[in-house]
């Protein structure tokens, strides 16, 4: 598929973190419509959040919006009939661990890939899935796309699962795992975005785990891998990531780098969370020729500098 052809594009989940961004990546040479549930399902401040959702507004400009639950057949078919895309991207999800309703979080991941891949069996748009690295659970060190899936919690069950589902049902799709992003208009609570917060406001007591490993990527790289897997001529798995595992302390030390002060914080050694390192992005610099353009450094700094431009929490 040529990047030279204006093609529309569906992306469900398309008002949210992921979405917002590439929207705005795209949508000068391309008619993008969303399908988007538009609910908050963090605790985050109500008064940030309007912050974010109007800095978000100015990403998702010249786009087309629609409401509704990937959950609902019949939705989802109405609203593929009625816009016909070429290309679907599939970022609808509850990204939380530890989400209290399991079957709810299960079901937006599942039930909202077995909606999409029923209403797409006619219009046979390329389908672009938005999967992670809790669909992998446990690895050591370094993990490439042919680690088999054993998910240990529901949210990687579901990742999991739809993956089957459209291994099994498209003939034309891309997956894409990845991890641990951070970047302005976030509301879902990552650590990432609590210590960025933490350190812009002064407010708020940080407890750093320095046992977990975490491969960070920059939004802005992640949609650039995201649109590279849109336009790419054939079906396969791509871990699009930073490529290189480190610690919170080490984003931490990013961030105090970047503003000129330390940050305080408490440091402890907690192995919570499963076993993970780094999401090996070889085959997607061979194959696709994308690589992340940002180091940690200048990662947050750029991030930093747009929540003080644009955010100002």
């Amino acid at each position: 598929m040529s990047l030279q052809k204006r093609s529309k594009i569906a992306i469900f989940g398309g008002s949210g973190f992921m979405g917002s961004w590439l929207t705005d990546l795209i949508k000068a040479d391309h008619d993008v419509v969303s399908f988007d549930i538009q609910k908050k399902f963090s605790d985050y401040d109500p008064k940030r959040t309007a912050k974010i959702l109007n800095f978000r507004k100015e990403l998702l400009k010249g786009s087309k919006q629609y409401k509704g639950d990937v959950r609902n057949l019949k939705q989802v078919q109405q609203f593929l009939n009625k816009e016909k895309p070429e290309i679907i991207v599939f970022l609808a999800s509850i990204p939380f661990a530890n989400f209290e309703d399991k079957i709810l979080q299960f079901s937006v991941e599942a039930t909202g890939v077995a909606n999409l891949l029923k209403a797409n069996e006619k219009l046979n748009a390329r389908i672009v899935y938005m999967s992670s690295l809790f669909a992998i659970g446990h690895f050591d060190h370094a993990t490439t796309e042919t680690t088999a899936l054993e998910p240990r919690t529901h949210y990687g069950i579901g990742k999991a699962a739809s993956e089957h589902l459209i291994k099994s049902a498209s003939n034309n799709y891309g997956i894409i795992r990845t991890t641990s992003v951070y970047g302005a208009g976030d509301f879902n609570n990552r650590v990432p975005q609590i210590v960025i917060e933490n350190a812009l406001t002064g407010k708020g007591h940080l407890r750093i785990n320095k046992a977990a490993l975490l491969d960070f990527i920059y939004i802005k790289d992640l949609v650039q891998g995201i649109k590279a897997v849109m336009f790419h001529d054939g079906n396969g798995v791509f871990n699009i990531s930073g490529g290189r595992a480190m610690t919170l302390v080490d984003f931490a030390n990013a961030v105090e780098a970047s503003l000129g002060k330390k940050l305080k914080y408490e440091i402890h050694a907690v192995d919570d969370r499963g076993r993970r390192g780094s999401l090996v992005n070889d085959k997607a610099r061979l194959v696709l020729g994308w690589e992340p353009k940002f180091d940690l450094a200048s990662g947050v700094k750029d991030t930093i500098a747009i929540y003080k431009e644009k955010i100002k929490i």
